[in-house]
């Protein structure tokens, strides 16, 4: 029987005010309805390192790739993430520390307003797969660091096999955690879906998953999809079914972004193909709705990619600092420099027609490397990527 354990790691809330909603909303075109911008996610406020400028008169949340996010207790809870915080550097230019991953908790109430919370999570976490539950929001691998925040620079990255609910308690006003059996290997940037309370996770060539109302069974390994082992994949559950969709995978040929999809029904144990995709929606979003899937974001331009790990490549059989290090290195920078963002269009996917079609624009940069998260039904977009490097603090809702 696997051992389950609860955990609080956070006991208080600060004094200070919340923030206020922040109004204004912005069309997304003629299919959708309105996105209402809701308080940007706060500043990181743990001080671990002098190159961090926690506390200066400046410092605002850049926003966080890969962060935890999702509903519990009418609460939406946002936690670690990673981001490149160092004023004046970039994920491609000389740093001290590299990649930042957090461990920060935030909370916002019903209302819209983030609670002053000094919240932590034991271990600084991004890309993990994130699941709203009325159990808590269920998180499940991920990579960072062990024992607070700390730099790719600095440290070696580590995956996580770890499984866990993180919920609030609005009466105690405490966040908690409660650990489920871990994942049957180390992954990140997986994605899981929920069907008759279990819940399913795919990532590389591997599909497995695990019984939510009788978790002591471990995980279950099941059949894979009947196409290329992927990852950076865009994943949901809809109406008794997994969806699979997109995902990007690395050959001897180089870098292979995937448009096809497919569907799961656990009673079967089967999967379906169904329809390929438009383009790729690599590390995109995808929310359940009444009639299908809204998919939005994510990177569709194979050109730019191709060039830059193409560039990469060169660079790394130069040695290191190099003048034909340096030249490759600037190559990589100026694209990176002059990349216009994600894909802006959104989509929605018809079961009943097995077809996809354009449902307007996403309001703004679109984002990548973030859950799908429904608040009340509602599709929220919390923080995320909108360019390599590039991150935004931003909180929208669709009405």
């Amino acid at each position: 029987m696997a051992e389950l354990s609860r955990r609080t790691f956070a006991t208080s809330l600060a004094a200070a005010s919340a923030l206020p909603l922040v109004p204004g909303t912005a069309a997304a075109g003629p299919a959708t309805s309105e996105w209402t911008r809701l308080a940007p996610v706060p500043p990181n406020s743990t001080a671990w390192h002098p190159a961090v400028p926690v506390g200066a008169p400046y410092w605002r949340q850049l926003g966080l790739a890969g962060p935890i996010a999702g509903v519990h207790a009418g609460h939406l809870i946002a936690a670690g993430g990673a981001n490149f915080p160092e004023p004046a550097k970039t994920s491609n230019r000389a740093n001290t520390l590299g990649k930042v991953y957090w461990n920060d908790v935030f909370v916002m109430d019903p209302g819209g307003s983030w609670l002053p919370t000094t919240f932590t999570l034991p271990n600084s976490i991004a890309y993990a797969a994130c699941l709203s539950t009325a159990r808590g929001v269920l998180v499940l691998g991920g990579e960072g660091f062990p024992g607070g925040p700390n730099g790719s620079a600095l440290a070696p990255v580590q995956k996580f096999a770890d499984v866990f609910y993180l919920r609030f308690d609005p009466r105690r006003r405490m966040i908690e955690q409660e650990r489920l059996p871990a994942l049957p290997r180390t992954m990140s940037y997986a994605v899981a879906g929920i069907v008759d309370d279990v819940v399913h996770v795919a990532e590389g060539a591997d599909f497995y998953a695990l019984d939510l109302a009788h978790p002591g069974g471990g995980w279950q390994s099941l059949p894979a999809w009947p196409g290329d082992p992927r990852s950076v994949a865009v994943g949901a559950a809809h109406s008794g079914r997994f969806y699979l969709l997109s995902g990007r995978s690395q050959t001897a040929a180089g870098w292979q972004f995937h448009r096809d999809a497919y569907a799961y029904t656990p009673r079967q144990r089967s999967w379906r193909r169904i329809a390929d995709l438009p383009w790729c929606v690599t590390a995109g979003l995808a929310y359940p709705t009444g009639d299908g899937l809204l998919v939005l974001g994510g990177d569709r331009d194979l050109a730019r990619w191709n060039l830059i790990q193409e560039q990469t490549a060169l660079r790394d059989r130069e040695p290191k600092n190099s003048p034909g290090w340096h030249e490759h290195n600037d190559v990589i920078t100026w694209v990176y420099d002059h990349h216009t963002g994600f894909t802006t269009e959104m989509l929605r996917y018809d079961p009943a027609r097995d077809s996809w079609r354009t449902a307007g624009h996403f309001p703004g940069p679109p984002p990548a490397t973030t859950p799908a998260v429904l608040w009340n039904q509602r599709p929220v977009v919390v923080s995320g990527e909108i360019r390599p490097g590039v991150r935004t603090p931003e909180v929208l809702r669709l009405s």
